[in-house]
This record gives C-alpha cells, structure tokens and sequence, in this order.
C-alpha cells in the first residue's frame, strides 16, 4: 500500500488510524519505522488518543480505561529505530524477526525519503526505487505482511487563474512512476481547509476481490486524532470507543 498526499495534510494519522482499526478489528499487530513520529513517547500518545477517544492528558482519562490502553498498544504495536543503518535491508531484517517473534502482520514505512538510500554505482534513480519497490513487494508475500509505504510528491504548482492547486495523484511522487505502477493500493490524503474536511482518493486497487476504488470525506477530530465520517459522524465516533472497550 502506497499512501501521499502534500506535506501536513495527515498522511502519518490517517495509516495510524487505519491500522489501528485492521487490528481491533482483525487482530494484525503493527510495526512503524517511522522517524518524523519521534520521539516514540509522542507517537504513543498520539496513538492512545486514538484508541481512547480522549485527550492524553491528566484527568481526561480514567485509571482503568489509561490502563487498557497502554496494555493493548504494549501487545500489538513495536517500532524500529535502528542506531545508525535506516536502510531498507536493514529495517526489512529487523521485522522479519518481529514476524518471528511478535507476529506482526503491518510494517509502516513513514516517509520513504527518511529511510537510508544507497544507490549502487550505475544505477540511475528510476532503477533503484524500481529495486527498493521489489524488495517490499517480496518480503509482504514472504512474511504475509501489508506493507505501508509513505512517500512525498513533488513540487504542486499553483494555477495562476485559478488561484488553486492540483490535488496530488499517485503520478505525482517524486522520483518515479514505480510507485504507483507496483503498489496493490494506492491511496492519496487530502486536507481542505477552507471547508474542514479531509478527502482520502483510493486511486488504486490491483485486484477487484480485493476492493474498488472511489473518494471518502471524513472530518478529523483534533481531540482523538480520529477520522470520522462526514455523515453521523458522532455514531461512528462511540462505535470505535465501544470496539476499543469490547477489547
């Protein structure tokens, strides 16, 4: 899966929130390299917000539902943060071994330009992002894990008329086509802040068992750090409360 999107337009808390409904709902334990969530502490709290539907701060949650919360991250959410070699062999090595040892069944990439790159000699940028893709691709059948990658799009120029901005597609990454052509799913996140929505395109799905693709508008909650959709909106948000406390 290939998320984009501009920067700060909530790329890295839309994937927590989808991951983190794939394991309430169907029991997937998550793994994130994800270097611009750090430091970990922060990343976590983000997440517990989510989880909890409440501010992390005192007196906002209960002892009991505080709790629940970090035991359920503590059992189903890792991080990779190597030392010093954030190459992807490097980072792919690491979570094998948590398929291994923890059973994990997500791997989050976030951001693609973050990981360490080392083009081999000759080898032009097009044919190393080609080569990085293939390496994911393999070790998702190997490992029967989803892979997230999140990689950033170039440079959108504003339209002199209309005063507007094109909204990113999954062309528009930056470096090479790749990135759309090999993914299984590609997603595309989108902040409209003049009206208060966001607006996530599934511009691809590789396979139609597996799905089909279309637009969703959610509004995110500054509070929770969730996305709810437009449309009831606070039933959907007690639903997810009430997956959690089923836990």
């Amino acid at each position: 899966l290939v998320v984009t999107g501009r920067p700060g337009e909530g790329k890295s808390e839309f994937i927590d929130e989808l991951v983190l409904r794939l394991c309430l709902r169907h029991e997937w334990k998550i793994c994130f390299f994800s270097p611009e969530n750090m430091p970990m502490s922060y990343h976590l709290r983000k997440l517990c917000e989510k989880l909890s539907g409440k501010y992390f701060k005192p007196g906002c949650m209960t002892d009991e539902l505080y709790d629940r919360v970090l035991g359920y991250l503590d059992r189903n959410v890792c991080h990779i943060m190597p030392q010093d070699d954030f190459t992807v062999d490097n980072i792919l090595q690491k979570a094998a071994e948590l398929v291994n040892r923890r059973g994990i069944r997500v791997l989050v990439l976030d951001p693609f330009n973050r990981m360490e790159h080392q083009h081999p000699e000759g080898m032009s940028e097009t044919q190393y992002i080609s080569s990085f893709l293939d390496k994911l691709s393999n070790f998702a059948l190997r490992y029967n894990c989803l892979v997230i990658l999140v990689p950033h799009p170039r440079k959108m120029n504003r339209n002199p008329v209309t005063n507007t901005t094109p909204r990113v597609e999954m062309y528009d990454i930056n470096g090479s086509a790749d990135f759309f052509n090999k993914a299984d799913y590609g997603i595309v996140v989108e902040r409209d802040k003049g009206v208060g929505v966001t607006r996530v395109y599934v511009d691809k799905v590789k396979f139609k068992h597996l799905g089909m693709g279309g637009m969703v508008t959610f509004a995110y909650d500054p509070v929770s750090g969730r996305y709810l959709p437009c449309v009831a909106s606070h039933d959907r948000s007690e639903e997810h409360t009430s997956e959690l406390q089923s836990r």
